[in-house]
This record gives C-alpha cells, structure tokens and sequence, in this order.
C-alpha cells in the first residue's frame, strides 16, 4: 500500500477528512485499516454501537485469513471463541452424503465458523486501535459540482451534523444509504438471494465440517449447518429470490419442515432446542455487476453486491473489495483526483481479482439449478470411489477447480447428453449475464 504522508495513524480531529468510511463491518474495517496504516486520516462510522449482530452463516474462509494475516490481526483471530473448519459435509437431492476435506487435521485450519457479533467486533476494535471512529446514522450525502464531499446524519447526542471528507467509502451493506442515492442498489430477482437463519443448541454429529444439504425443492438454494463453539449451530437455508416467488416458499416455514421430516435432520434434531428468533436477510448477489464508483465514492462489500451467487458468502469478497479501494483512494490522495474517471480503476482491479471466480460460481448455480441429477450423479460417484471423492476434495477449495467442475468434459462425465453447441450457447448466455 502506498503511504500518502506522515501523519499519525488517522487518530486526529479533521475539519476535512481524506476519507470517511460508511460501516464497519468487514469492508469497511479492513478498508479503514489499509487507509490509516499508509497515513491517511480517516474516519470510520457506524450507525450502531458495536458488538453488534449481523444475521450471516458464520464461516470465515481463506479469503478473509489472507486479508487478516496481511493486516497483523490473525494471531489475535485465531484465538476468538469459534469452529476451526476443516473440509464440507454436502448432500445431494436424493439424500446422499459424502464428507470432503479441505485440509489435513495437523495443518493450519482453513476456515473458521465465528458468529458475527464475535468477528465484527473483533474486526472493529482493531479498526479502532489504528483510527478515529464514531456511532453515527448517515441520512444523506453533501454533493458539490456533482462530487460527493461528505456525509449528513445523526450524531451520537442525537443532533443533526455534516462531516466533511475529500472521498467517502460507502460500505453500509445491501441497503446502503450511498447506492440509494445514486440509484446503484438494486439487482434483478435472479440475483437476489434471500435467506434465514437460526441459532440450535445440541444438533446431533456436529464436526469440524460446514454441511451444505441440496434440498431439491430449494434448488439451487440450500440448506446448511455450520458448527459454532458451546454445541451450538448456525442453520439455515437460502433461495434465489426469483425461484422463491414463482415456487412461493415460505422460508421459515421450509426450514421448520426440513428440520421435522427430512430423515437427514429428524434423529440429528430431536432434542435440539431453537436459541433464539429465526431471522432474515437479503443478499444482493455479485453475478450482477452493478457500478460501485463515482465522482468521490467508491461501495464496498455488500453495498456493491459482492456476493457469492453459489455459496452466498460475502466476508471474503467484502474484505477483499475494502482492500482494493483502500488502495484506489490512496491513489487517489496521491493524485488529488477523484473523479469517476480515475476511480474506475477501483472496479477494474476488484473485478480482476474476484471476476473468474464469480464468473464460474455463477455457471455452476445456473447448472445446478437445470440438472439438479448432475449433484446426485456427482455425489453418488464420489460415495462410491474414494480417488473420485480425493478428486473432488481437490477441486472444492479454488476457482480453478471449479471451472473444470463446471467444464464440458467434466459434465460429459456426469452423463450429460448436451452437445458442443448447447454448451457453447450456454456458456454464451451466462457472458450476456455477466458481462463477459
């Protein structure tokens, strides 16, 4: 990262900020950090006081422990109350299961499971170490010759109040007040996912594993289990908001009767207990590429729909985009610009780096979704052959491997009877989707 001048670590009183950024959750944390380590003098605010809840699966990938290690936080991560996870439990449409590992049991875990009320704040006290930080509720933005300047909100007394910046980062999730006001915060219902979450104490054959369960009715939507400490567990299941409304499900109302009469979940249920509310969200998904720049803003994580289309995980994407434009705004100091023109580039080098891999997701939901026999296929394939389930353990982990999940020869496999121009006009169709 560039350093922009000599400044103590962001902690100082500004008339005018560098930069303010709008949320500290990961994107904007990990933003915040970036910024105030090269000297920048920003501040983070957040119109809640933290910790805080965030309704979200819990689980922490390698995305986010790069992020972490780069910053100097992870040791302390490491030590959180939370499930080291080492592979993923899936289960196909007809019921099979097969356990896949990411990582031997005496290497490094790959991932962890920690509830969000733990991990954000984790991530906000060491944002708060290096910056100046504030509950503060934006309302609107002070836009000058068409350049955003600052933001307007509720202080902490309560009172109205401006605060000045040269750029402003908007990292103020799915419902963000700056994609609101430039009109960048909506997607199509077929990428939208929508989904619920509930906290259980005692599921029976809790492992070190994430449970992915392709229930054939929530295609390409699933259900999941994923471990916490205490014998508790974050369960849940998502759809696609288009398929929810033509399928007309009732999320909570599936989740209930999932739990009660699949004979996966029946004896692995009977005596656990509900914690706490079942609760919602909306993830606006990333195989939708909205803008997220203009003339001084740029939107980070979830307020730029950054989302995964095929897992819906969205901590390693936001902390990822909250790394790139941390250094598209110190670029941005250096240069005095910040125009649309030049903050484009914070698109470029986000799409670069995230692009093949939501790209790929992408046409794996869209298969799944059409051949829904192919995940039993696939599934049966890997019970019933230890070097095909070693096979698969290989691809999981990274883009590249998904693409050859995802490739023709891999779906001739499977037994798909499609030729080599109904792949390349599938393949074409999802380019128009996604943008290329």
């Amino acid at each position: 990262m560039p350093e922009i001048n000599e400044r103590p670590k962001g902690v100082s009183d500004a008339s005018e900020y560098d930069v303010i950024v709008i949320g500290a959750g990961p994107a904007g944390t990990v933003a915040a950090m970036y910024l105030a380590d090269a000297g920048a003098n920003i501040l983070l605010i957040d119109k809640e006081s933290f910790p805080r809840d965030k309704i979200c699966g819990d689980a922490q990938g390698r995305k986010a422990a790069g992020i972490m290690k780069e910053l100097g936080i992870y040791g302390e991560y490491e030590r959180l109350p939370g499930q080291k996870i080492y592979g993923i439990t899936l289960s196909s449409p007809n019921g099979t299961v097969v356990e896949l590992d990411v990582e031997k049991r005496n290497k490094p875990a790959p991932g962890y499971c920690h509830t969000r009320i733990v991990f954000d704040n984790f991530l906000f006290q060491s944002a708060k170490k290096r910056c100046k930080t504030r509950v503060f509720n934006v309302t609107d933005l002070l836009i000058e010759n068409s350049f955003v300047r600052g933001i307007i909100g509720i202080n902490e007394k309560g009172d109205q109040e401006e605060i000045r910046a040269k750029m402003i980062l908007g990292a103020d999730g799915g419902n963000s007040v700056v994609a609101r006001k430039f009109n960048l915060n909506t997607n199509p219902p077929e990428h939208f996912i929508v989904a619920i979450r509930a906290y259980y104490k005692n599921v029976e054959g809790m492992t070190d594993r994430i449970e992915i369960h392709m229930i054939k009715s929530l295609i390409p939507g699933y259900f999941w289990i994923f471990p916490l400490p205490n014998g508790e567990a974050n369960v849940g299941l998502g759809m696609i908001v288009k398929d929810k409304n033509e399928k007309k499900v009732n999320l909570k109302e599936a989740l209930l009767h999932e739990i009660k009469n699949n004979p996966l979940f029946i004896p692995r249920f009977k005596d656990a207990k509900l914690l706490d509310e079942i609760r919602g969200w909306n993830l606006p998904v990333a195989s939708y590429h909205r803008r997220c720049f203009g003339n001084g803003f740029m939107l980070l994580g979830d307020a730029a729909s950054l989302i995964d289309p095929l897992s819906g995980e969205g901590v390693g994407n936001a902390m990822i985009s909250g790394k790139v434009a941390a250094k598209t705004a110190l670029e941005a100091l250096k240069k005095n610009d910040f125009s649309e023109r030049f903050l484009k580039r914070y698109d470029k080098e986000l799409w670069s780096e995230i692009g093949d891999e939501i790209k790929t997701n992408y046409r794996l939901q869209k298969l799944g979704k059409r051949f829904p026999h192919l995940i039993d296929v696939l599934l049966m394939k890997a019970k019933a052959d230890e070097s095909m389930r070693k096979k698969i353990e290989e691809l999981l982990p990274y883009t590249g491997g998904r693409k050859k999940i995802g490739s023709f020869e891999f779906l001739k496999f499977l037994g798909l009877s499609w030729s080599t121009k109904d792949y390349e006009d599938h393949e074409e169709e999802l380019k128009a989707e996604t943008g290329g």
